[in-house]
C-alpha cells in the first residue's frame, strides 16, 4: 500500500480540486495517519489497495452478491445444538482481511478482552481466575449475530473514517444471508438508524457472519461498551472480570457483607443488557466454595489453569474412532454436516490442548496427521 504524507496528497489534489476540498482531504489523511491507520478515501480507493473488482465491491455493498458471498454450514456443539459458519469466498474474504489486519488489528481492545487477539487466550483469560472461590459465568446469546452494520458503521466512524466509507466498510463485513429458520435474527433499518448513509432497496440490517475473518476483531471493539460497563461492577463488587468472545466470568475470593449474590447477578444482567446483549439463562452458573471451578473448559482450582480429565477423553475417543471407522462415518456418528466441518473442529481442539499442554499435545497430534484431511 503506497504511503503518501498529507503535503504530497495536498498538493497532488490541489491540481485538480478547489482548495477547500483539498484541504479536508489532507486533513482525513492526517487523521488516520495518526491513529497508524491505512488511509482509504473510497470504495474504487478500496478496490485498488486490495486488489479486487469495483463491480464486486459496489455489489456487496447494495446486497446483491449475498449468495455468491457466503456458503452456510454447521458444525455440532457439545450440547448438542448446532453453530453455523459462514464461509467466505475469495474476493470478499481477501477484503475482509484488510480490515481485520490492516485496520482492526491496529486499535486495541478493552483490556478484561482475551479472545482473538495475540496479547489473549483462553489460558491467560483462565488464569485470572485461578484460587477464586466464587465464579460467576455467563453466556452471551447469538454474539455475533448481535452486533449489526449499524454498530460497525458507528466503529468504522470512530476510528476517523467517512461516514460513506464507514457505510460501506460496514456492510462490506456483515451479510443478511442467514439459515431460514434464524431469518428473524435480521433487523429492519429503524428512525433509530438515521444518518447512515442508506441509499439503496435494501433495508435490512446485515450482522456479523461467524467464519469472516473481520468478525472477531470487530466483536472485540464493539464490545468495548459492554467491557466498560461491567469492569464498572467488577470494581464497585471487587471483583475479577474477563470476557473470551460470548464468555463473560466474574470471580472473587468471599461474597460477604454488602456483596450478595443476588445483587452482583442484577448487575451484570443490568450491564449486559444495556450494552445491546442478551444473556443465555441457561448458561448462567455460580459456583461456590466446593463446586468445580471450570473457567473456558479449564481447571481453575489450582495456582494455574488446566484441562479436565473429560477433555482428554474426548479428544482420544475422536482420533480412536477416526483411525477405526474412517473420518466420514465419524463426522457422521457425531452429527457433523460434512467431513471437512468435523476435520476442522478436531484441529480446534487440538489447538486448544497445544495452548495449555503440550506435552499432551504431542502424544495426539501425530494421531491427528494420521487422518487424511477432507
Amino acid at each position: 500500500m503506497e504511503d503518501w504524507s498529507a503535503h504530497q496528497l495536498f498538493q497532488a489534489a490541489s491540481a485538480s480540486l478547489d482548495r477547500s476540498t483539498a484541504t479536508a482531504l489532507s486533513a482525513y489523511a492526517r487523521t488516520l495517519q495518526s491513529a497508524k491507520l491505512p488511509v482509504v478515501f473510497s470504495l474504487r480507493h478500496l478496490s485498488g489497495i486490495v486488489g479486487v473488482s469495483y463491480k464486486m465491491l459496489r455489489e456487496s455493498v447494495r446486497r446483491k452478491r449475498e449468495a455468491a458471498n457466503y456458503r452456510i454450514y454447521r458444525i455440532a456443539k457439545r450440547d448438542g445444538t448446532f453453530r453455523h459458519i459462514h464461509e467466505v469466498t475469495s474476493d470478499l474474504f481477501r477484503v475482509q482481511t484488510f480490515l481485520a489486519h490492516e485496520i482492526l488489528a491496529k486499535v486495541s481492545p478493552h483490556p478484561a478482552a482475551f479472545a482473538f487477539h495475540a496479547g489473549g487466550g483462553i489460558k491467560k483469560c483462565a488464569a485470572q481466575h485461578c484460587g477464586a472461590r466464587w465464579i460467576f459465568q455467563y453466556d452471551l446469546s447469538n454474539f455475533f449475530y448481535s452486533i449489526n452494520e449499524a454498530d460497525v458503521y458507528r466503529l468504522f466512524c470512530h476510528l476517523g473514517y467517512r461516514p460513506l466509507l464507514a457505510f460501506e466498510f460496514a456492510r462490506l463485513s456483515t451479510t443478511i444471508r442467514m439459515p431460514p429458520y434464524m431469518a428473524g435474527i435480521i433487523n429492519m433499518v429503524s428512525p433509530d438508524h438515521r444518518g447512515m448513509p442508506y441509499a439503496d432497496a435494501c433495508n435490512k440490517l446485515g450482522v456479523l457472519p461467524q467464519g469472516a475473518p473481520s468478525s472477531p476483531a470487530i466483536s472485540n471493539l464493539v464490545a468495548k461498551d459492554l467491557d466498560d460497563r461491567l469492569t464498572k461492577v467488577a470494581v464497585h463488587y471487587k471483583l475479577v472480570y474477563t470476557r473470551y468472545a460470548d464468555d463473560i466470568t466474574i470471580s472473587a475470593m468471599d461474597v460477604g457483607k454488602g456483596r450478595s449474590r443476588g445483587e452482583i447477578h442484577r448487575s451484570v444482567i443490568h450491564a449486559i443488557r444495556k450494552s445491546g446483549f442478551v444473556e443465555n439463562e441457561s448458561k448462567t452458573r455460580i459456583a461456590g466454595p466446593g463446586s468445580k471451578k471450570l473457567v473456558l473448559g479449564l481447571l481453575v482450582d489450582g495456582p494455574q489453569p488446566r484441562l479436565s480429565r473429560q477433555m482428554y477423553e474426548r479428544v482420544d475417543t475422536r482420533l480412536y474412532a477416526c483411525r477405526k471407522f474412517g473420518l466420514e462415518a465419524t463426522a457422521d456418528f457425531y452429527k457433523f454436516d460434512s467431513a471437512y466441518g468435523f476435520y476442522n473442529h478436531l484441529a480446534g481442539l487440538l489447538s486448544f490442548i497445544k495452548d495449555v499442554d503440550p506435552l499432551s499435545w504431542n502424544s495426539f497430534a501425530p494421531r491427528f496427521k494420521e487422518i487424511p484431511p477432507p
